[in-house]
């Protein structure tokens, strides 16, 4: 192996280390990962969202001297055995730890001209990267190998394998958990495999036949659909939970164990709402699908409530192309497009969705609200907002729906301006600009940077995030204990619910005339300037409702809160 020289690498160290590019051009170009909390960076532009903060000459120096200096690996290399699984290279094997005796276990294979050290370090790359297993062993020269065979427990994604080679005090590092300099020394990445199943499609008429891809080696397994929101069991970790509404159908998939394939499904009449099917294989492992089934004819309920596939995708974090970095923006800068027919990372339930979706559904079924689930797709689908408004007197939106295209954003704002009302019950909506094309979408830029800052149709736009380092209780405005928002609370029963915070929205120059800040959440962050802000506006005869904090959903379990939806609901559900 040729080692590449200072001066090849002194092009390079400049690139890296090169002023930032101008906020205009960040916006347009390569979108950023939010890996420190945003408060605490300054953009000179204001615009301080999701910045990177740039690489140090440091970091550049030692990342060049550990590729350049210090004992080599020859023909590195990463296998799982002798049957491969579909897409597997040189640098990437897929395995399977569940003891059927295929793709077990990892093997890192090398050659060594010298003895030496070698400590490999296995993270699961994302903005903040943490070993899960490491081991240290001292090896002789010539051929050598290090096996990683983890437990049948071990979640299911790509780890990047780090190798550390010492000898003589000096060293060679092999991968990098910056992805930014990852490419100067690369390192083998394995593929933990379970049940990963998507349907390509984010919702479906009732009846309809649904393709779902499915990547397992697992030799049989069940496929059931489920209900989310009308069960009562809690939902745990990465899992989901429904409402059985078909019988399980097992299905033979020896001749599928090497590579994915698909197959066909006749999904129910089954009432509009979130589905999934739920794959069980015979060895225990699972994979879930989620889905909208639409319902058979728009309007009927009056209120629409959107599910954010937008923002799911956009913060899934699956790896497809095995290079140890989720396939998005939020993990990787060079990241423009996220493609919307990959199944969800880890088992396949949404990212958040137990933090973020859960709580707002449970409220729904448990309250006995009748609306109409839509999600970004249908949304889209809606030509003019004359349509929308004579089928929907409300439209909420309970999570963060960040990602929007032109068409929606216009069809939001004009559904306003013909009286629609309008619930927000999380922070960061509208934020972004997005283009879509076929099963694709990309991110262009804030809207705010286009002359339409969100909070001229929300009241609030995204300020900042402290990655819910700091929480704390919504205190109550002068007019907000004068709003009817509050009726019938006991405001002294607000402050004990004390976990509010993560994002943040604020009011602008930008926000409607005459709209209230009913509720501030100030998490110990004064001298910041950084908090959230609970607003209620009116104009003409719309009604819009936003609660300024990222997680305000889980306080609907919580009596005073519960009231608080109540109150927003009876008055915003009436045209």
């Amino acid at each position: 192996m040729n080692r590449p020289g200072p001066a090849l690498l002194a092009p390079l160290l400049l690139v890296l280390l090169a002023a930032p590019a101008s906020s205009a051009q960040r916006r347009g170009a390569l979108p950023a990962t939010r890996r420190v909390p945003d408060w605490r960076i300054v953009d000179p532009s204001g615009d301080d969202d999701e910045i990177s903060p740039p690489l140090t000459f440091n970091q550049v120096a030692q990342t060049i001297r550990d590729s350049i200096g210090g004992p080599v690996l020859h023909r590195l290399r990463v296998t799982s055995g002798a049957r491969q699984y579909a897409g597997d290279r040189t640098l990437l094997a897929t395995i399977s730890p569940n003891g059927d005796g295929i793709r077990d276990k990892a093997s890192v294979r090398f050659r060594l001209d010298q003895a030496a050290t070698v400590t490999m370090d296995i993270f699961g790359c994302s903005k903040s990267s943490t070993p899960v297993w490491s081991t240290t062993t001292d090896l002789e020269a010539g051929n050598n190998s290090i096996v990683w065979a983890p437990s049948a427990k071990t979640m299911p994604r790509t780890y990047l394998l780090r190798l550390t080679v010492s000898a003589n005090e000096a060293r060679h590092v092999y991968g990098n958990t910056d992805y930014r300099l990852a490419e100067l020394s690369p390192a083998p990445v394995v593929r933990v495999q379970g049940v990963a199943a998507g349907f390509g499609q984010r919702s479906f008429s009732p009846r309809a036949s649904a393709r779902l891809r499915i990547a397992t080696d697992a030799e049989k397994f069940t496929v059931q659909f489920f209900q989310a929101g009308p069960e009562t069991q809690p939902t745990l970790g990465y899992e989901m939970e429904g409402v059985p509404v078909s019988e399980p159908r097992l299905f033979d998939w020896s001749a599928h164990r090497d590579a994915p394939g698909t197959i066909v499904l006749r999904l129910g009449d089954w009432p509009n709402g979130i589905y999934y099917a739920e794959l069980k294989a015979s060895d225990g492992r699972v994979g879930y699908a989620p889905f909208v089934m639409r319902p058979p004819v728009y309007g009927a309920h009056r209120v629409a409530y959107i599910v954010r596939t937008n923002t799911w995708e956009a913060y899934n974090h699956k790896d497809v192309d095995g290079d140890g970095w989720g396939d998005t923006w939020y993990a990787n800068n060079y990241e423009r497009l996220v493609d919307l027919a990959r199944p969800y990372f880890r088992l396949g339930a949404p990212p958040s969705w137990r933090h973020y979706d859960v709580s707002p559904l449970h409220w729904i079924y448990q309250t006995g609200k009748k609306v109409d689930f839509l999600s970004d797709d249908d949304l889209e689908t809606f030509r003019s907002a004359r349509s929308l408004s004579r089928l929907y007197d409300l439209i909420v939106f309970p999570g963060y729906d960040e990602y929007v295209t032109d068409h929606v954003y216009d069809l939001i704002a004009r559904y306003r301006n013909l009286g629609g009302n309008l619930i927000f019950l999380s922070a960061t909506n509208f934020l972004w600009k997005i283009e879509r094309h076929g099963n694709r979408i990309t991110r262009i830029a804030e809207w705010r940077t286009l002359g339409r800052p969100e909070s001229r149709l929300i009241g609030v736009q995204y300020r900042g995030n402290d990655e819910g380092e700091h929480r704390g209780p919504y205190d109550v405005t002068p007019s907000g204990r004068r709003s009817w928002v509050f009726a019938g609370v006991d405001l002294n029963l607000l402050p004990p619910w004390r976990w509010f915070g993560i994002e943040f929205d604020q009011t602008t120059s930008a926000s409607p005339k005459g709209i209230q800040v009913l509720a501030c959440v100030n998490p110990h962050m004064r001298d910041r300037g950084l908090r959230g802000q609970m607003t209620y506006y009116e104009r003409g005869r719309a009604k819009v409702f936003a609660v300024g904090t990222l997680n305000f959903p889980e306080s609907a379990y919580y009596p005073a809160y519960h009231r608080v939806l109540e109150n927003v609901w009876a008055r915003l559900v009436k045209p």
